[in-house]
């Protein structure tokens, strides 16, 4: 396991609680765009009128690729030939505006704004409840966090979609060759958006990745609909669910690769836990 889950229950690193509380040094990142629809300045060939990411989805081709790293985390072993069929993938997390309409709909429960992990207490909750976005009007377009497993599945199922699977997650972010953030021949690129301290921000504020794909690497980390089991035993039966992409409380970019995997038991909620949907 990576120090997310071996110096606290699954997110908050004490570093980063200490940080926060002490000395809120902020990481330089870059300029937050004018509007949600693309970044500050567009590359060569690539308009500032570019249509809003929100509620767009791309599509994943069907693909066979190696999943995992041989040099990475113990969990992360062995990489392993997989097969996925073609799917689409939203093309940012789940926002706290596109949550609020599932939840006037009558098919989503409210968004928390309490956080809630094995192991809490309530100095943790006294401390990080705030940084729910819940349905803050202040944040529409960052993504919703403090949601558990049941409510991102209930979303997705209301939106006619589902949670993807760790294959699909991976393969979506980088396309089959995820191992190149850890060895650096994928420059800053693979892993762009992770150092969004402190707290959430606005999805596609900085540039997509693979498939036009944003916030792959960073934001909040994301809800998988597959279980946490090792590779070499697929069949395990640990309740908990595999979660990826890091979140804006990684103080080590190491631990944003895009093969880094975590796990969470399904009924966590915490501030820099979201999701979004497959089809």
């Amino acid at each position: 396991m990576h120090p997310i889950v071996r110096l606290s229950p699954f997110v908050w690193l004490a570093g980063v609680a200490a940080c926060a509380m002490g000395n809120p040094q902020v990481p330089q990142t870059m300029a937050a765009p004018s509007a949600a629809s693309a970044p500050a300045s567009a590359p060569e060939g690539v308009t500032a009128a570019q249509p809003s990411p929100l509620g767009r989805m791309a599509h994943i081709p069907e693909a066979t690729y190696r999943m995992g790293s041989d040099v990475g985390e113990p969990d992360e072993h062995p990489a392993h030939t997989v097969h996925v069929a073609a799917f689409d993938l939203d093309l940012t997390e789940v926002t706290v505006e596109q949550y609020a309409a599932c939840v006037r709909a009558g098919a989503c429960r409210k968004a928390p704004t309490v956080i809630t992990f094995p192991g809490v207490t309530f100095t943790d909750q006294e401390l990080y409840d705030g940084e729910c976005n819940g349905d803050r009007a202040d944040r529409p377009d960052h993504p919703e966090n403090c949601i558990d497993w049941s409510m991102a599945d209930a979303y997705c199922r209301w939106a006619g979609k589902r949670l993807p699977t760790e294959e699909e997650w991976e393969y979506a972010a980088c396309g089959g060759s995820c191992d190149e953030a850890l060895t650096g021949r994928g420059g800053a690129g693979a892993i762009l958006g992770a150092e969004r301290w402190p707290f959430t921000t606005r999805v596609a504020s900085h540039w997509p990745g693979k498939f036009g794909l944003y916030d792959m690497a960073g934001n909040v980390w994301e809800w998988t609909a597959s279980t946490y089991c090792p590779y070499d035993h697929p069949g395990c039966s640990d309740a908990r669910r595999v979660v990826r992409g890091g979140s804006w409380s990684m103080v080590d970019l190491l631990f944003v690769r895009l093969t880094d995997r975590s796990p969470a038991d399904p009924t966590t909620r915490n501030t820099n836990l979201g999701f979004r949907c497959a089809r």
